[in-house]
C-alpha cells in the first residue's frame, strides 16, 4: 500500500505557502474575533442610549396620567409616543401600577386593563443578547421617591443582528481575499527564492559519475547574495574534484608507465634465458644438420623455447596493451599472472604457493579481473621478506569467483587498511600507493566484497559476482 508522505517530506515550495495561509487564517480569525466583539460593545452602549432617551421622553409624558391612575390618557400618550418613536422600533409598550397589573398598552387586546403583567415585562434587566430578535427595556417611575409604576416595551433589534450579520461576512470575504492574495504571492515568492536551490540541486542530480560541470559564468547570480556564494563554492567543489581526478589519473599513468618499465626490464630477462639455448640449438643444427637425432633434439628445444617467448610476450601484451578487454575472465588468463609473476617472486627469492581450480570461463571482465590480481601480488612480493611465501588461490563456484592472495611480511599500513576496507584515504595516494587504490576502484565498479586479514602477513579476499548476478543486484536496489 502506498502511504502518503508526511507534511515533513512536502515540498519547501508548498509548506510556506501553506503555513503562510495558515497563519493568515488563524489572524483573521482572531481579528474578525476582535471586530465583532467591538461592534457588540458598540451596539449595546448605543443601543443603552437610545433605549435611555426613549424611556425618559416616554416616562415624562405618562408621568401624569400614573399618578391619577388615568388609563385613557395614558393609551393617548403612547399613540402620540408610536409617531414620535418609530425609530426605536418599540413592537409593544406596558404601562403597570406597583402592583405589577396592567394600567394602559400599546396592545389592549393582549394586554387588557388590570391584567397581570406577564413575566418577561416585570423580570430585572438583562444584557443586549446577540442573535435575538427582541430586547426588554425597563423603567421604573417614581415621583417624590414614592414608586408609582413601571413602564417596560419590547423593542425590535433585528437591525442590529443584520448588522452584526453584514459585518461578519465583509470581515470573511476581506480576509478570504487577502489570505488568498498573501498565499499566492508567498508560493511565488518561495519559488522565486527556491530557484537557485533547485538549479544547484539539478546540478548536483547529474553528478551521477562522480563529476561535477561548473556553472557558466554567465549563469552565476551576484556574487553578494546568498546563492551567488553558494554557486560560486558549488564550482570550487567542482574545480577541485576535476584537479583530484585529473592528478589521480595522471598518477595511475605514471605508475603503470614504472610498472611497464620494470616488466619490460623482467620479460627481457626472461626472453634473454632461453635466447642461450636457442642460439645454441642453431649451432647445433649448423654443425651437425646432417644428424636426424640431434637436429631433431635442436629443433624440438628451439620450439620450447620459442613457445615460452610467445607466451611471455603475449601475456604481457594483453595485461598491459591499455584496451578495453571485457571478455570473460579464462583460466589462461590466471595462468598469465602465474607466468607474469614468477620472475618477480625468483628475483626476490620467494616461494610461490599457487592453486588454481578454475574450470573454463566465468563471466567477469578479464581485464579489470588480471588488473585487482596482478596489482595485489606485486604488493604482496613488495611487502614479503626474503625466502617468504606468497599464497594465491583462484575458484570459482556458485555464482563467485574468488581471489585469495596471502603474503607473509609486516602487515598494511593504518592508511592502505583504511583505503582497502572503507574505500577512502585522507590524501591524494602518492605514485607507490596508487596499486591499492586501483584494486578499490575495480572492486567497487565490479560489485565485489574484499575482506581483509592481518597481522601476521596480509590476507586479502575479493569475492567477484558474475555479470548476470551484478545485473540482478542493480535491478533490486
Amino acid at each position: 500500500m502506498i502511504r502518503a508522505p508526511t507534511p515533513r517530506r512536502w515540498p519547501l515550495a508548498l509548506r510556506v505557502p501553506l503555513l503562510i495561509t495558515l497563519l493568515m487564517m488563524g489572524i483573521a480569525a482572531a481579528i474578525s474575533k476582535l471586530v465583532l466583539l467591538r461592534l457588540e460593545a458598540t451596539q449595546a452602549t448605543h443601543f443603552e442610549e437610545l433605549s435611555g432617551a426613549y424611556l425618559d421622553g416616554l416616562s415624562t409624558a405618562l408621568l401624569p396620567a400614573m399618578i391619577r391612575r388615568d388609563p385613557w390618557e395614558a393609551f393617548d400618550a403612547l399613540d402620540r409616543s408610536r409617531t414620535r418613536y418609530r425609530g426605536v422600533g418599540a413592537l409593544r409598550v406596558l404601562v403597570m401600577l406597583p402592583d405589577a397589573t396592567v394600567l394602559a398598552s400599546s396592545d389592549p387586546i393582549r394586554h387588557p386593563l388590570g391584567a397581570a403583567a406577564p413575566a418577561e415585562a416585570i423580570s430585572p434587566p438583562m444584557p443586549l443578547q446577540v442573535g435575538a430578535a427582541t430586547s426588554w427595556i425597563h423603567r421604573a417611575v417614581s415621583e417624590g421617591g414614592v414608586p408609582i409604576g413601571h413602564i417596560s416595551a419590547e423593542v425590535d433589534i433585528t437591525a442590529l443582528a443584520s448588522e452584526r450579520r453584514a459585518t461578519l461576512l465583509a470581515l470573511l470575504g476581506v480576509n478570504a481575499t487577502l489570505t488568498l492574495v498573501f498565499a499566492i504571492l508567498g508560493w511565488l515568492l518561495v519559488q522565486r527564492m527556491l530557484r537557485p536551490v533547485l538549479r544547484l540541486s539539478e546540478h548536483l542530480g547529474r553528478a551521477t559519475d562522480g563529476r561535477l560541470d561548473p556553472i557558466p559564468e554567465a549563469e552565476l547570480p551576484p556574487a553578494d547574495t546568498e546563492a551567488g556564494r553558494a554557486f560560486r563554492r558549488y564550482n570550487a567543489a567542482a574545480t577541485a574534484i576535476a584537479e583530484r581526478e585529473a592528478l589521480l589519473n595522471r598518477l595511475a599513468e605514471e605508475e603503470r608507465r614504472a610498472l611497464v618499465g620494470r616488466y619490460a626490464s623482467a620479460m627481457a630477462h626472461e626472453v634473454n634465458n632461453p635466447l642461450g639455448g636457442l642460439f645454441n640449438a642453431v649451432r647445433m643444427i649448423q654443425r651437425h644438420g646432417d644428424d636426424p637425432e640431434r637436429r631433431l633434439r635442436a629443433a624440438s628445444l628451439l620450439e620450447r623455447g620459442l613457445t615460452g617467448i610467445h607466451n611471455i610476450v603475449r601475456a604481457s601484451l594483453i595485461l598491459w596493451r591499455g584496451e578495453a578487454d571485457t571478455r570473460p575472465v579464462s583460466v589462461a588468463d590466471i595462468d598469465d599472472l602465474r607466468l607474469l609473476i614468477e620472475s618477480e617472486a625468483r628475483r626476490r627469492d620467494l616461494v610461490l604457493d599457487w592453486h588454481q581450480t578454475m574450470e573454463g570461463s566465468f563471466p567477469a571482465p578479464a581485464q579489470a579481473v588480471r588488473q585487482i590480481a596482478l596489482n595485489l601480488l606485486l604488493n604482496a612480493c613488495a611487502a614479503s621478506p626474503p625466502g617468504g611465501r606468497i599464497t594465491v588461490r583462484a575458484d570459482a563456484a556458485d555464482g563467485l569467483l574468488t581471489l585469495f592472495v596471502g603474503d607473509e611480511g609486516p602487515g598494511l599500513p593504518a592508511e592502505a587498511r583504511r583505503l582497502l576496507l572503507d574505500g577512502q584515504s585522507e590524501q591524494v595516494p602518492q605514485a607507490g600507493g596508487l596499486g591499492l587504490w586501483t584494486v578499490v576502484r575495480l572492486v567497487r565498479e565490479l560489485n565485489a566484497e574484499l575482506q581483509l586479514a592481518d597481522p601476521p602477513g596480509t590476507h586479502i579476499s575479493i569475492r567477484i559476482p558474475d555479470d548476470e548476478r551484478h545485473t540482478h543486484r542493480l535491478a533490486a536496489a
